[in-house]
């Protein structure tokens, strides 16, 4: 959908500085098109970027080897900016190795009845599927503080896109052809909670998280 709308205001624009030069030419009225949408040949032009570093001065007492208020470079900053940095994609792909795609989720809120990779699992280079059945509980458990979120969503789904599961086979294409073609059904949940106000009025929130009162 992004490509489309691109090439269509590509054209647009292409229509548009055509129409100027002939108007300017005087092949055509100058009513033919407004000054406004004339204006929309013109070239785009970025200001000139400006940045700033702002840092806190230290005691000229204070020992060199004390970083506390000192600038410091990021640790990655010059591999990154030298272009030695290796990222996932510069690693060169190991014998036997497999790439994974996710299943994810097509509903905001809702219940998953159904979980069938069968049709997924019958091509050939798809090795296995993952869902929350193959972890336990506890594995399957994650959070920065509080675990409680789920690598693969088990029984409900919380948001669009949550994963669901996820597809192993030889390459990249056949992966992600793979993951689409894994069934899920689901019954919608309700009540269909997108305000503050609702989240209240439904008593939707996590009562157990600890609260931090100062006295």
């Amino acid at each position: 959908a992004y490509r489309r709308a691109l090439v269509v205001s590509l054209f647009f624009k292409a229509f548009l500085a055509i129409s100027r030069k002939l108007i300017d030419a005087g092949v055509i009225s100058s009513t033919a098109l407004s000054s406004e949408e004339q204006s929309g040949a013109d070239l785009f032009h970025t200001p000139v970027l400006k940045s700033a570093q702002l840092f806190e001065r230290v005691c000229s007492d204070q020992p060199i080897c004390d970083p506390i208020g000192r600038p410091k470079v990021h640790a990655a900053a010059l591999k990154q900016a030298t272009g030695e940095a290796i990222y996932t994609d510069d690693i060169p792909r190991m014998e036997g190795e497999l790439y994974l795609a996710f299943v994810l989720s097509t509903k905001a809120r809702a219940k998953i009845t159904k979980l069938d990779a069968s049709e997924a699992l019958a091509l050939e280079g798809v090795h296995q599927f993952f869902s929350h059945k193959d972890l336990t509980e506890h594995e399957n458990e994650v959070g920065p503080v509080f675990h409680d979120e789920h690598v693969f969503a088990a029984g409900e789904v919380h948001c669009y896109g949550q994963i669901v599961g996820a597809i192993a086979a030889d390459n990249k294409a056949l992966a992600q052809r793979a993951a689409r073609m894994v069934k899920v059904e689901y019954e919608e949940l309700t009540p269909v909670i997108v305000t503050i106000e609702q989240a209240i009025e439904h008593g939707s929130f996590f009562p157990d998280y600890p609260r931090f009162v100062t006295k």
